[in-house]
């Protein structure tokens, strides 16, 4: 029997303070971004299952169309929003920085608010940075900022002769084993730490290190950290990565990513975790 104040396991509700928190910083999101030329995108919640990069992804919801193609609810607005931008709306406007703010939805019952920008060009790194750092601070968060770079990590995998595997699970003890400069690379976390490093550092690591380390200059935050050998979680992200937490709250995460062979950069911010710390620390 399901009693009547029930909702399924995943799903969120919001009423009172958290709705308006929530209401808050979605208003302040969207202010930020036309100030900064963004325009706002909404896709649909359906997309034909074709079109997720990962169909067998055991995550995503599979439902079927009317006339039985095989379609999910949206389980990565990156993807779908670069597909649409770049199949459907390029010959109407050459719009390339959007903006969304929706729910991504995963098996069986989950329900992720997210905000999150997207801008077609490859160069715009260092804006998308301070324009993620600018959303943390008018929420009133000083979470810590980690950048990587996942180049620098396939680089190690493929000198060593190590599977990508084995940095995912972190095993450590193995790949220690393999090669002293991993020690060095994993007591990397400050500005200080990184540009000592990159003159004794392996040549074919030097260029991906200057990369990660100019970082510093495309954004002037106090709590910013360093960290070489990073995992991506998002498996499109191929180059700088950056996140933001604080405890065991992810606020942002973000970097580059090649999709529909567009070079583009973004971040997605994650509502439900900025508000349940909000509310914890009101």
């Amino acid at each position: 029997m399901i009693l009547e104040h029930e909702i399924p396991q995943g799903t969120k509700l919001y009423f009172g303070l958290s709705a308006k928190i929530k209401r808050k910083i979605e208003n302040l999101a969207c202010e930020i971004f036309y100030q900064n030329g963004y325009e706002e995108i909404l896709t649909p919640f359906f997309v034909y299952l074709e079109h997720q990069k990962n169909f067998s992804n055991r995550s995503i919801i599979r439902l079927s169309s009317q006339n039985n193609h095989q379609i999910s609810l949206r389980y990565d607005t990156t993807i779908d929003a670069i597909r649409i931008i770049t199949k459907r709306l390029g010959r109407t406007t050459d719009q390339k920085k959007w903006f969304y703010i929706q729910p991504v939805l995963s098996y069986p019952t989950n329900e992720i608010y997210q905000i999150g920008a997207e801008c077609l060009e490859s160069d715009a790194f260092p804006q998308i940075l301070r324009l993620g750092a600018m959303m943390m601070q008018s929420f009133e968060l000083k979470p810590i900022l980690q950048i990587s770079n996942v180049k620098i990590l396939k680089a190690c995998a493929e000198d060593l002769g190590v599977e990508m595997e084995a940095f995912r699970k972190m095993q450590i003890e193995d790949i220690l084993t393999s090669g002293s400069y991993i020690a060095d690379l994993l007591k990397i976390q400050t500005q200080a730490d990184l540009e000592s490093f990159i003159p004794i550092a392996p040549k074919f690591l030097q260029d991906q290190l200057r990369a990660l380390a100019m970082c510093a200059s495309y954004c002037h935050y106090e709590n910013m950290i360093f960290s070489p050998l990073d995992f991506a979680p998002v498996d499109y992200y191929n180059d700088l990565v950056f996140r933001m937490f604080a405890g065991n709250h992810t606020f942002l995460l973000g970097g580059k990513y090649t999709i529909e062979g567009i070079e583009s950069c973004g971040f997605g911010i994650y509502v439900d975790d900025v508000i349940d710390h909000q509310i914890k620390i009101s």
